[in-house]
């Protein structure tokens, strides 16, 4: 038996089954130049399928004991597999269960069409079988004219078209009408148009009125015309029986129900508004040379309504009322002219609702000429209770403006008529430190004006004498609190003492400064030392003869200007003495203790305790 292999192009070698065959078969392999041969294939793959050459390659499309196997295809044809598994399309459909190799035949060559078609050609190819039947215009189309699209791996495929108009077709109407173009076109001509049951509200022109009696014809002519047809206005269709008398537009006083019924808008009446009471006027009761003519009395307000208005608002009464309602008018225009009555609008008054004053529920003749506002209380509620009816019967413009209840105008010349006029330091107080921080302030009144009312008292009961009577005022006044006007005869200010802070002598002890006292003015020590460092350590008080401070210093300064030697040392300076520096002879000398200070009691008067004796004695 003979067995023939295949080498590609037409190459075949035969080999037997005996002894001789099989070494000719294995001499041939043997060939250095045929090493790389496919000697298993049937024939070259097509171009599609080129990457797959090689007998390695084989199991990429075939499996064991099977020609073509097709999951083996569809692991590279998702999209065949994808319309397979969704049983949609020609693959889905007719060839679900059939193997790729009914239709597909490989191995015939490079130049080798894959798709074995039906009929022999893909003219004959019955579309009807995809799902999509080719009827009318359809049936002559060439296949490629429809299928123009790719597949990922970048060659033409017939799959992925929708059966819908629009995936092939522009659509003419921009989708005003859906994508269910088959309810108006067939698929033969275009331009037959079948409009039984069109819904023309889905037109750029909607039928109303007496437009839906019309025939198409009237509009679309015949032939018909549907696309580039004017409709902007009525003139494109209708001729103006009014010969341009009107410049306005003619749905301002018609509709499409009816051309002879008027329907009049508010702001198309030429002239003036019907807007308001005007709405209700009859239209011959002004027009009385015909609807088309304008009235003999004019146009103007005071054609027909006499003046009402007492201030010179002048007869331009749409000035205010532009809105033809006699009441109520637009806010903005009202506030404009609220400067030409008696009341002008200012400050916060400016932004308050005219309800506010002008109340609605109050009858017309009070609510605008008979309402009360001499004064704030006509509008406003008095907020203090009555606690200032005595001044000028509470009226608020004394202490407030129209800009605001807050800051007040009441200063310190106002509280100077009060019975505790602002002085010294309390001009520049602020008002909630008496009246209270709360806002609003509304009950100014203060239930004592005493000092003790509002300033702690640093003294304790130093002073309680005192403030029985006067109280804080019998030392200090408003100006400055730091500023004591006191009597200090019993110790007369002297000297430097004159200008002495108080809290030199008078400080406050360790036990008053933790219990948050101030300083203590009762008791003070009077003596010299009470206050003042001894910078003799004691040689004039412990030491006789004792002097006191004062024997020797004066109020006015600590140095001392003309020392009494004789009188106060008892040694009088005379002569060279006169002249000798003071340290000469009392120097500076350390204590025991380690303080140093001038050494002024000497303990010695002869001349030999300062000078050597020259005679050595020869004259004692």
């Amino acid at each position: 038996m003979v067995l023939w292999v295949s080498l590609g192009a037409g190459r075949v070698i035969a080999a037997g089954r005996g002894a001789t065959g099989l070494c000719l078969l294995v001499g041939y392999l043997a060939i250095p130049q045929l090493a790389q041969a496919q000697l298993l294939s049937p024939g070259d793959l097509s171009r599609a399928h080129g990457k797959l050459e090689g007998d390695g390659r084989c199991t990429d499309c075939h499996s064991r004991g099977r020609r073509v196997d097709t999951v083996m295809c569809t692991k590279c044809h998702t999209d065949i597999r994808a319309q397979r598994s969704k049983k949609r399309g020609l693959h889905g459909r007719k060839f679900r269960k059939q193997s790729c190799g009914h239709c597909h035949v490989e191995h015939r060559g490079i130049s080798h069409q894959l798709i074995r078609w039906a009929g022999g050609s893909p003219k004959k190819f019955e579309h009807g079988t995809t799902g999509f039947k080719l009827t009318g215009a359809h049936r002559g189309t060439g296949c490629r004219k429809c299928h123009t699209k790719k597949n990922r791996r970048g060659a033409a495929t017939y799959l992925g078209l929708s059966d819908t108009c629009a995936s092939c077709h522009e659509d003419p109407h921009e989708r005003r009408f859906g994508d269910k173009c088959q309810s108006c076109h067939n698929v033969s001509d275009f331009k037959q148009v079948r409009l039984k049951g069109f819904d023309h509200s889905r037109a750029r022109f909607a039928l109303r009125g007496a437009h839906t009696k019309v025939e198409c014809a009237g509009c679309h002519q015949d032939p018909p015309r549907y696309r580039e047809l004017e409709f902007s206005s009525c003139a494109n269709c209708h001729e103006d029986p009014h010969e341009g008398r009107f410049k306005s537009s003619c749905a301002n006083c018609h509709d499409e129900k009816s051309f002879k019924r008027l329907v009049m808008k508010r702001k198309a009446h030429p002239g003036l508004s019907l807007r308001g009471g005007h709405r209700k006027v009859g239209c011959n009761r002004c027009h009385d040379r015909g609807r088309s003519a304008p009235p003999k009395a004019g146009s103007r307000c005071v054609s027909c309504h006499e003046p009402v208005h007492e201030a010179a608002f002048g007869d331009n009464c749409r000035r205010c009322h532009k809105r033809i309602e006699w009441l109520g008018m637009p806010d903005k225009d009202s506030r404009a002219v609220h400067r030409e009555t008696p009341f002008a609008l200012a400050g916060k008054h400016t932004k308050v609702a005219c309800t506010s004053c002008h109340d609605p529920k109050k009858p017309v003749d009070v609510r605008y000429r008979k309402l009360e506002f001499e004064q704030c209380k006509d509008c406003h509620d008095d907020a203090h209770g009555g606690e200032f009816a005595a001044n000028n019967g509470g009226e608020c413009g004394p202490c407030h403006s129209e800009h605001g209840f807050a800051p007040t105008r009441f200063g310190v010349l106002a509280h100077a008529e009060t019975s505790f006029p602002l002085d010294g330091g309390h001009a520049a107080v602020p008002c909630g430190s008496c009246h209270g921080k709360k806002h609003p302030r509304l009950d100014l009144r203060v239930a004592n004006a005493r000092c003790a009312d509002c300033h702690d008292n640093p003294h304790g009961d130093q002073f309680a004498a005192q403030l029985q009577g006067e109280g804080c005022a019998h030392c200090h006044n408003a100006t400055a609190w730091n500023r004591p006007s006191v009597d200090h005869a019993t110790w007369p200010l002297t000297g430097a003492h004159a200008t002495a802070a108080c809290a030199s002598c008078h400080r406050a002890s360790d036990a008053d400064q933790k219990a948050g006292k101030g300083a203590s003015y009762r008791g003070v020590a009077r003596r010299c030392e009470a206050c003042h460092q001894d910078e003799h350590l004691g040689q004039f008080r412990l030491t006789q003869p004792k002097r006191a401070c004062d024997e020797c210093h004066r109020t006015e300064r600590f140095t001392i200007d003309a020392f009494d030697h004789g009188r106060l040392a008892g040694l009088a300076l005379q002569g060279r003495h006169v002249g000798v520096e003071c340290a000469k002879c009392h120097p500076s000398a350390e204590l025991a203790n380690g303080l140093r200070t001038t050494r002024y009691r000497l303990g010695y008067r002869a001349c030999a305790d300062c000078h050597a004796d020259p005679h050595a004695g020869t004259a004692r």
